[in-house]
């Protein structure tokens, strides 16, 4: 594992958003080869770039022909009556995944636009709301907004508003200053925490565990991801472990709300391990 974690750190320090992103699958396989899946994003790259090449200034052309590639031309999906949004499905957060059945999330959507938006050059920047992503164009007079879950459907200034209201369930019109924007690193981290809640929830230990160590060499001095960790290993019995990670949590979180459940843990961990020796 601390050969995969090297990597991607080295892909998220060189920039590579479409490798890092297919690295998420490292969680559902350590043996994942992500070769066939940047050959058909480079390829469906070099289709936008074809349909762009001669507006290759222009930025509304250039999305115009992301999303006839995208949406058209391969049919990905993710706003739709035809395919509901399900939280809890992680086909919907791997990359490889979204490439193969063509649905997604909000966040892989995004992601994969934002690939697409670099290889052709676009000038981008990605806005989180709760729940939801667009991607604002900027270098232009007349800014406008992107919508990847939506069949990359173009906003302006007034239906970005609008978004923003729906999103956060108010009814006054708040500045854009106050929008989180999301550098690439952000987003490979959001999908890989993402993919912990999801096995967490579905029980699925070994995955969940994945998904933390590579989280590990994002954020390595989260005592957060030390205690998520510990419990995982708690799950899966490996009892030495987990009380060194439970006891680096509490010493360095000493005042953390969900003190007492660990402190808990780490009683009955040393109570299991007398009886095992």
């Amino acid at each position: 594992m601390t050969e995969i974690k090297s990597e991607l750190l080295a892909l998220l320090r060189r920039h590579d958003l479409l490798r890092a992103a297919l690295f998420a699958g490292h969680v559902q396989n350590p043996e994942f080869n992500d070769a066939p899946f940047v050959e058909l994003v480079m390829e469906m790259a070099a289709s936008i770039w074809h349909l762009s090449a001669r507006s290759k200034y222009d930025p509304i052309k250039k999305a115009e022909a992301i999303n006839r590639i995208l949406y058209k031309e391969y049919g990905f999906e993710g706003k739709s009556e035809q395919h509901k949004q399900i939280v809890d499905d992680p086909d919907r957060y791997y990359l490889h995944r979204v490439l193969e059945k063509k649905i997604a999330s909000p966040l892989t959507l995004t992601l994969l636009y934002s690939i697409m938006a670099e290889q052709v050059g676009l000038n981008y920047e990605v806005l989180a709301l709760p729940s939801y992503y667009l991607i604002r164009i900027k270098g232009i007079k007349e800014e406008f907004y992107i919508d990847p879950f939506d069949g990359g459907k173009f906003l302006g200034q007034e239906d970005f508003q609008k978004k923003f209201r729906l999103a956060m369930n108010r009814n006054r019109i708040l500045s854009t200053n106050i929008f989180e924007r999301i550098n690439g690193s952000q987003l490979i981290a959001r999908l890989i925490q993402q993919l912990k809640h999801i096995y967490i929830l579905k029980g699925n230990a070994m995955e969940a565990l994945r998904a933390v160590e590579l989280l590990t060499c994002i954020f390595p001095q989260s005592p957060e991801l030390t205690r998520d960790r510990g419990i995982l290993y708690c799950e899966m019995e490996y009892f030495s472990r987990a009380m060194i990670d439970l006891k680096d949590y509490l010493k360095s979180r000493p005042t953390a709300d969900d003190v007492n459940e660990i402190k808990k843990l780490t009683t009955m961990l040393k109570g299991y391990r007398e009886i095992l020796n």
